[in-house]
């Protein structure tokens, strides 16, 4: 064979052999984003869990608040009303 054949043979068998590493490198990817794909679903599928788990504490929290709002106001209420009382007491003297 002549010599500038060879020369291109070797090109090619080196294009080759990197083609191939090519396309291991790509099959190792595909793995990859298949294992963590998998991981991503159950981490969804957890958090899904834990989010039906704290919405009961949720509307829990939201009904002491309200509850505590509710108690303050009849708490200035009462002692708008004091104040009103022990002012009458006091102009009635």
């Amino acid at each position: 064979m002549p010599k500038h054949i060879d020369s291109i043979q070797l090109t090619v068998d080196k294009l080759d052999t990197k083609l191939d590493k090519i396309s291991e490198r790509l099959n190792s990817v595909d793995v990859t984003l298949a294992q963590q794909h998998e991981s991503l679903k159950i981490h969804i599928r957890r958090t899904e869990l834990l989010e039906e788990k704290l919405e009961p504490v949720e509307k829990h929290v939201a009904m002491m608040s309200g509850a505590l709002k509710l108690v303050g106001i009849l708490g200035l209420i009462a002692g708008i009303f004091e104040g009103i009382s022990v002012t009458l007491e006091f102009l009635g003297r």
